[in-house]
């Protein structure tokens, strides 16, 4: 699977979890809704595929409520985050309104906490009126203490990515795409619980130890 195996695993457990996605027809139901526990529906997972296409290089900047700015540029499947020393990079487009994002948001920063020197978590706000007051106050009461970003960019940047994880512009929200050492791996479409992840991570790191 273009040099990946190790993901197969991570793949079968994921067709055993559960979890949910928000289309962008939901952007109309914006009501206060609390994290709600994962519904049943199956997992889709999509792994990158090489492609022959001529390489161009698509450049985006972006900020944290805190004025923290990173540059994520990228040509084809491969990506240079600046600024970011992990070889994994997960980046998660979610929206307020959305339920399962919501579901997701407490745990992604203790995910980068027990992982901290293999895994760098970017939130990306994407499809929201949220401003910068909004968005703290998010992040305060689902603990969000990790990178989440509500810059100009985000939606730019989420249409990419969604193109990248070949979704169209009505892409599932959560969408989580994984990058290792710049190299775009997988994406995972709706919510995924806290131990899919770690058991993600952990093959995914264990095999970067065997490379080295």
């Amino acid at each position: 699977m273009n040099g990946y195996p190790y993901i197969i695993p991570a793949i079968a457990l994921s067709l055993l979890l559960s979890i949910a996605g928000c289309s962008d027809k939901e952007k109309a139901q914006k009501q206060e809704v609390n994290a709600t526990p994962l519904p049943s529906e199956p997992m889709t997972v999509h792994v990158s595929e090489e492609t022959s296409t001529a390489s161009r290089t698509k450049r985006f900047t972006i900020r944290d409520i805190d004025g923290r700015q990173t540059i994520l540029e990228f040509t084809d499947h491969e990506a240079r985050f600046h600024r970011i020393r992990q070889p994994l990079v997960m980046l998660v487009l979610f929206a307020d309104w959305c339920p399962p994002c919501r579901g997701m948001l407490p745990y992604l920063g203790k995910l980068q906490a027990a992982n901290k020197d293999q895994l760098f978590v970017i939130g990306l706000l994407v499809h929201s009126e949220l401003d910068t007051t909004g968005l703290r106050r998010l992040m305060h009461r689902y603990e969000s203490n990790f990178f989440i970003s509500r810059a100009p960019d985000n939606d730019a940047l989420g249409d990419y990515l969604a193109g990248l994880a070949k979704q169209g512009s009505d892409y599932p929200l959560p969408l989580t795409l994984i990058f290792k050492d710049g190299k775009y791996i997988m994406n995972i479409q709706g919510a995924v619980p806290y131990e899919m992840l770690q058991s993600l991570i952990d093959q995914l790191y264990k095999t970067k130890k065997k490379e080295g």
